[in-house]
């Protein structure tokens, strides 16, 4: 910083614009990250953002299979959806982690690349939903802003939204939702923020089950719901699994005798988790019975409240704007 500080001209208040670590959120949003001392005080974080993964940066469309070692069978489906409640939730909390560590500071973040590849028979709604809530996001954190990347050329393996050569965007709709936010008329993400003491899921981990990663908040309750499709609601049984503070994995198995019928014929699990010792996550799977037996979602009930997202009516919201 003092070399470009003392190269006279404007330089001594310009801007400067530091790369994250990788320019990875992760690990720019750790404490190992440490920003330079700047004389001006003057900097910005610059990072890239394709997350999920899967969905924004896999470059495989069909499904394959593949077998290991030991002779096990892997079907490959491509993600070609984004936009069910633990990916809106990932994001929100990405928004977070990057105003605690650096705009609450009075350092602002460029994400200076953003995007999804767009030739590989994603959905274009759920292309729509990921840049509309990414984009109305950064607009609605002061002192977050997003760069869209853009090759322009429709070929296999690259993000491709606007024509430069005809002057015209590929979706008209994307490039309608971007003149909404422009003009501050999207749906603001902030207003759907709420403190609550519970977190679900029902959305499935690879494994079959529902999973919460949680932190270092303590848990109270874990609910789980489910609907039993056989003609008697006989043996069945769960497992929760977690990793306790020292790292050793915990299992607890309950079944029917935990459960309480509800009015729409759904069955409710209960269990007191107040005196376990839980750490960072929570998963709950089917150990018997899965022939009949549909999990519904996840719940967990904490000590304390904390920030979250109302994602429901967060994403009825957002449907008239992506279709």
């Amino acid at each position: 910083m003092d070399t470009v500080r003392s190269t006279g001209g404007n330089n001594i208040e310009r801007l400067l614009i530091v790369a994250g670590a990788d320019v990875n959120l992760e690990m720019t949003c750790s404490p190992k990250y440490k920003m330079p001392v700047d004389i001006s005080n003057k900097l910005a974080v610059s990072i890239h953002y394709y997350s999920p993964y899967d969905f924004v940066y896999d470059f495989y469309y069909e499904p394959y299979n593949w077998t290991d070692y030991e002779g096990y069978v892997y079907i490959y489906e491509p993600k070609l959806i984004w936009g069910n409640s633990r990916e809106y939730h990932q994001m929100f909390t990405h928004f977070e982690l990057l105003k605690s560590y650096f705009v609450d500071k009075g350092i602002p973040i460029i994400i200076s690349e953003v995007g999804v590849y767009t030739e590989e028979r994603k959905k274009i709604e759920s292309i729509r939903e990921y840049l509309y809530m990414l984009f109305s996001l950064s607009s609605d954190y002061d002192g977050i802003m997003c760069c869209l990347w853009d090759t322009s050329n429709k070929i296999f393996g690259n993000m491709n939204f606007y024509d430069r050569t005809n002057d015209i965007w590929y979706d008209e709709k994307i490039k309608n939702n971007f003149l909404q936010i422009s003009r501050g008329k999207n749906i603001k993400p902030k207003d759907y923020y709420i403190y609550t003491t519970f977190e679900s899921t029902d959305v499935y981990y690879y494994s079959g089950g529902y999973a919460i990663n949680f932190g270092k908040r303590k848990v109270l309750k874990i609910i789980i719901n489910i609907r039993y499709t056989g003609i008697l609601f006989v043996d069945c049984n769960f497992g929760i699994y977690t990793t306790n503070n020292n790292g050793q994995v915990i299992k607890i198995s309950f079944g029917k005798e935990n459960s309480k019928k509800q009015y729409d014929g759904t069955y409710i699990f209960i269990i007191d988790a107040s005196k376990i010792d839980y750490n960072s996550y929570v998963e709950v799977g089917v150990t018997k019975g899965m022939k009949f037996i549909t999990l519904n979602n996840l719940t967990l009930e904490f000590e304390e409240s904390f920030l979250s997202i109302d994602y429901k009516s967060l994403k009825k919201a957002i449907s008239d704007y992506i279709n």
